[in-house]
């Protein structure tokens, strides 16, 4: 397969690149539109802000390149972290900003409310599955990854919500499903084995898929 990690010039680019080469996988990163039209699979990482992950693949195309592609002609998609979060209709982080509307919601600042929660979320955290998700169905207890964010997705529909944690006074989504869309927003290829296994879990699914 053809795997193309998106270009986003944050940190966690090299780390994903090396928990995929864990599990046998081989990658490229992709550094312009063109690049992910030959692509069987697309991950979308990052971490840091919004807006100016948002603007980078405005300004390169790549976000256009993503929605014709993962939106329109069914490539599959793997947002980690602010890859998640990118994936909404919208931001509210420093201002409204547009996401690529690939799952409908928005991404919205923690609230920790009257729990000792604080703001960044920052470490490790046992996910609940949800009941109409697949990107856990095959984990028979709850398995804990590594998160580090101040916003979560909001999203619009329950079905889309794949996994859930609970943080304040609320259970947030922490990964969300959409056909062939994926997100979280933990880090997998932060999360030990449990993070590798789910990297090897979803590249399996898709590899069905696509045979």
């Amino acid at each position: 397969m053809n795997i193309q990690i998106v270009d986003t010039q944050t940190s966690n680019q090299r780390s994903l690149e090396n928990a995929l080469r864990r599990i046998g996988v081989t990658t490229e990163l992709a550094t312009n539109a063109d690049q992910l039209k030959a692509a069987d699979v697309i991950f979308l990482p990052g971490v840091g802000a919004f807006a100016p992950a948002a603007q980078r693949l405005q300004e390169t195309g790549m976000g256009d390149a993503i929605r014709r592609c993962c939106g329109e002609q069914g490539v599959p998609l793997v947002g980690i972290c602010l890859g998640m979060q990118l994936l909404a209709t919208q931001s509210e982080e420093n201002g409204v900003h547009d996401g690529l509307d690939l799952i409908s919601g928005t991404v919205r600042r923690l609230d920790p409310g009257k729990s000792d929660n604080r703001v960044p979320h920052i470490g490790w955290c046992n996910v609940t599955a949800a009941k109409c998700g697949q990107l856990f169905e095959s984990v028979a207890d709850p398995e804990a990854y590594y998160f580090v964010h101040s916003y979560f997705f909001d999203t619009d529909a329950d079905q889309h919500i794949a996994a859930t944690i609970d943080y304040g006074d609320q259970a947030i989504p922490v990964a969300v499903e959409r056909g062939n869309i994926f997100g979280v927003q933990f880090h997998p290829e932060k999360s030990q084995d449990a993070g590798l296994n789910l990297l090897a879990r979803i590249l399996g699914r898709i590899r069905e898929n696509i045979q």
